[in-house]
């Protein structure tokens, strides 16, 4: 019964969004701040690490300076652009740790796209959420959480998983969100995982103007993330073979 009410729930919510997204636009603001959790075991692996005491003290000093990095998401119809904006102040060594890669998503046709500039068009999979019974208010708006498990590929070369909570607000029935995470019956106001939180600070829909939508090129490649993968690979070989000589 309960698992009948909740794909009762999800279903209508799924199909007012398909309403809702008819013909509107909007830009949200989302600040990236890294997780303290992340920070202490960050400054306990430095603290028993065999590098220099002015190394250690520059890096606990970069943590200690890590500000905010703020992102914006622009949609218009089944379209959305996700970007990270400018500081208007100069970074430390470390940033938010949520990323600074763009994205352009299409509901109609499924489409998300990181633009990475190192590893070039990147198509991604979307998400096998659930939807939890858990809630909790961001601002004025009562969200779900959905989480999902990401098996992720590391610059170092080897896999790993990744746990994330997304926290969305059927009151916006919107199916976009910050990143590639997307896909859920409701703005997604939040993202928590080990590393950092993204959270929206403004949320201006329908706009007069301003919305931004970059889009692909027709000439652009896109790749799969399994080609990122092998890229990843080959380009950590090349390192490994400029540090070895």
């Amino acid at each position: 019964m309960r698992f009948f009410i909740h794909f009762i729930f999800t279903l209508g919510l799924l199909f007012t969004t398909t309403i809702y997204c008819q013909n509107q636009s909007g830009i949200i603001t989302y600040h990236g701040v890294i997780n303290e959790k992340f920070v202490d075991s960050f400054t306990t692996t430095i603290e028993h690490k065999d590098i220099p005491m002015a190394s250690k003290q520059m890096l606990l000093k970069a943590l200690n300076n890590t500000r905010p990095d703020e992102y914006e998401l622009n949609f218009k119809n089944e379209e959305s652009y996700y970007f990270k904006k400018p500081a208007l102040e100069e970074q430390g060594l470390l940033d938010s740790r949520a990323g600074s890669v763009p994205y352009y998503t299409n509901n109609a046709t499924d489409t998300i796209v990181g633009m990475s500039r190192s590893l070039g068009k990147i198509a991604h999979k979307p998400l096998d959420w659930k939807i939890t019974n858990k809630t909790k208010n961001i601002g004025n708006y009562k969200c779900y959480q959905a989480v999902v498990t990401e098996k992720l590929y590391s610059r170092q070369g080897h896999y790993y998983y990744k746990n994330v909570n997304a926290w969305f607000t059927p009151e916006i029935p919107l199916s976009f969100g910050p990143k590639y995470y997307k896909g859920l019956p409701g703005l997604i106001l939040q993202i928590e995982d080990r590393e950092y939180t993204l959270t929206a600070t403004k949320i201006n829909l329908n706009p007069s103007e301003g919305v931004k939508i970059k889009r692909l090129e027709k000439n652009d490649k896109v790749i799969t993330q399994e080609e990122s993968f092998r890229r990843i690979e080959e380009m950590t070989g090349d390192m490994k073979k400029r540090y070895d000589n």
